[in-house]
């Protein structure tokens, strides 16, 4: 069965979870680059700082060996000493900008993917619930035959001489034996299905969720908050420098 087979509205919760999961998508590959750049920012750090250390050395070395004789060799290396310990200043602002941004991205996550498991769960229940209204017409159709009610109307006249509610009895008797038989085929079936394939048979997993901030209304709103007042504050000693 495709999916343009299926009625509008099953195929409007099928739109609804792919627009959902793009959305999580987005905000989890954004996450996930951040935090390796946070990562590859560190490590930059650290080795511009090294070759900030070996320049200072280098430079004083002929510092005191031109006995402060300003060279265009001596300058080069005071420049270039400068630069890397300005450099390494800088990848400090840039981190923290960064670190901002993770924790935005983080809420993000927090709103997105709930959104996907709730899309996720109505698409499935959606389809199944289609299925079942498909099996019990023709379940309804295969049973309510001539000779099933011939017997049920029997059953129902001897059962109602000593029983008060023999209707009761019949259904029992009847779902019973129905249930028996479609567990026993369920249990041997192993269907594919585009839409299942597509919709995903196991919860999605909340990625780039935090909990402790999941589980908090009032902690997500003061993380918020916070986050407000820190890019103002890069902001304004940016355009102060």
């Amino acid at each position: 069965m495709s999916t343009t087979a299926l009625p509008k509205y099953i195929n409007d919760k099928l739109q609804a979870l792919r627009d959902a999961r793009a959305v999580h998508d987005k905000n989890y590959q954004a996450l996930t680059e951040v935090i390796t750049g946070i990562a590859r920012c560190h490590q930059q750090k650290k080795d511009t700082e090294v070759e900030s250390h070996e320049a200072e050395s280098q430079w004083r070395t002929l510092f005191r060996k031109l006995r402060g004789e300003m060279t265009p060799e001596l300058q080069a290396q005071h420049h270039s000493r400068i630069s890397k310990r300005e450099l390494a200043k800088e990848f400090d602002g840039l981190v923290e900008e960064m670190e901002l941004d993770k924790i935005q991205l983080h809420l993000d996550c927090g709103r997105s993917a709930p959104e996907v498991v709730a899309a996720h769960e109505a698409a499935l229940t959606t389809f199944a619930e289609h299925a079942m209204s498909k099996a019990v017409d023709a379940l309804s159709a295969a049973l309510i035959s001539p000779d099933v009610i011939k017997a049920c109307a029997l059953a129902k006249q001897a059962y109602s001489v000593y029983g008060d509610d023999p209707m009761k009895v019949i259904e029992q008797r009847l779902l019973g034996a129905l249930s028996y038989r479609i567990r026993s085929a369920t249990s041997l079936q192993n269907i594919e299905h585009p839409v299942l394939n597509d919709i995903g048979l196991t919860k999605p997993e909340e990625t780039g969720v935090l909990p402790e901030l999941q589980n908090s209304p009032m902690r997500r709103m003061q993380v918020a908050t916070e986050l407000k007042t820190k890019r103002q504050r890069l902001q304004q000693q940016g355009a102060a420098s």
